[in-house]
């Protein structure tokens, strides 16, 4: 109006991260090794054994290397074309995951730094992580066993969401949280933890003064949870923080999305609304109504579920979960009724057991259906806080 034009505006300036590729940030990383090549034979049948003095080095990760591999008759010519660097890094890295060595723990699917203290004062960990960045820059593989929570560690976000029982390798400290869990009563919860024989308890830093009260049940869980993943395996995941930070990796490529590739380990499916009602109708069908109330809300969310689409199924699965991507091993989900407070109108998720608890408040599926669309937002917004829908 008044034959005014508008003036464009200047586009805003790219950030630093923006700028960066992770392979802008590995060719700068390989710029730096200004050391003298090292060619580094090693016996096939003793990887580790013969790399180990190499890279024990301070200041070996400024050498590139090249590799020759050999058996007891046979020296494979060094080509210098990266497949016997590849091979050898590829080769490392699965030596690491050895039972003998007794870092790692998992099913396979994953994999959990163990606090091995041998280990750590051998700064086993801290070359792990040095051997895992000098892969990379070989164009070698990564290590992509990490669960979501432990990656975010490394990277320095968030990660308190993540942290979840999926990840927990104890089945006894599985069996025993389950056990919490699913106890009704203070009488249930005694029983419990007076036949706990590995006295989790008395170790996971819950105060010896504080009575596990049905009320108290879900805390009393999350630290367990955050002991057993987190806090005696602290210094282990710092030293390997420090090994991965040789030449600043960590530093310049935390926030770049392809560092999660490098670590994360990944389910390749989708999160589908397929998978959800896979995974929740049977639970919600096995729910044992006692009233009227129980009852409408069961039948509501089976009729909601029946109509749940992908978008919708994907915030579902993480307001119950936590987590971004599916799992790569098996996901337990149960379902219960909000016994406590059956007035309540929204959903309620446990992250850290996969728990969803239905509301008892409402009076229609609409009303159901409405209820958790206000908490799946609302959780999108304010995850991980202590207003948040989730727990």
């Amino acid at each position: 109006m008044g034959g005014q034009q508008s003036v464009p505006k200047e586009p805003a300036p790219m950030s630093e991260t923006q700028l960066r590729t992770f392979n802008t940030v590995i060719a700068d990383l390989r710029r730096q090794q200004i050391g003298k090549r090292v060619v580094l034979k090693v016996d096939r049948s003793s990887l580790l054994q013969g790399a180990f003095s190499h890279f024990k080095m301070s200041g070996s990760e400024l050498s590139p290397i090249d590799v020759i591999l050999h058996t007891e008759r046979n020296e494979e010519p060094c080509t210098n074309l990266g497949g016997p660097n590849r091979e050898f890094f590829t080769l490392l890295l699965e030596d690491f995951k050895s039972s003998k060595l007794d870092m790692f723990e998992g099913p396979g699917s994953f994999l959990l730094p163990v606090n091995n203290r041998k280990a750590l004062n051998g700064d086993m960990f801290y070359l792990f992580g040095k051997i895992s960045v000098l892969s990379i820059l070989s164009d070698g593989p990564g290590f992509p066993y990490f669960p979501p929570f432990l990656v975010s560690y490394l990277r320095g976000h968030e990660f308190e969401h993540e942290l979840s029982s999926l990840y927990i390798v104890n089945t006894f400290l599985t069996d025993y949280i389950n056990k919490i869990c699913n106890a009704t009563s203070q009488e249930e919860i005694d029983t419990v933890i007076g036949e706990d024989e590995e006295r989790f308890i008395d170790n996971c830093g819950w105060p010896r003064t504080d009575m596990v009260t049905p009320s108290k049940r879900m805390l009393y869980v999350q630290t367990l949870i955050r002991w057993e993943l987190l806090d005696k395996r602290k210094d282990v995941y710092d030293q390997l923080k420090k090994g991965l930070n040789v030449l600043n990796f960590l530093d310049l490529t935390r926030d770049l999305q392809e560092f999660e590739h490098v670590f994360l380990c990944r389910n390749k499916s989708k999160t589908t609304a397929e998978f959800i009602k896979k995974k929740l109708v049977p639970e919600v069908k096995k729910l044992q109504p006692q009233d009227k109330e129980e009852e409408d809300a069961k039948k509501f969310t089976l009729r909601c579920l029946k109509d749940l689409e992908d978008e919708e199924a994907a915030h579902l699965f993480q307001f119950i979960t936590g987590l971004d991507d599916l799992p790569a091993q098996e996901l337990p989900i149960s379902v219960e009724f909000n016994r406590v407070n059956r007035v309540t109108e929204l959903p309620e998720a446990i992250t850290c057991v996969q728990r969803l608890i239905l509301p008892l408040g409402n009076k229609s599926k609409i009303q159901l259906y409405s209820s958790f669309d206000k908490a799946l937002k609302f959780g999108r917004i304010g995850f991980g806080e202590k207003t948040s829908a989730s727990k």
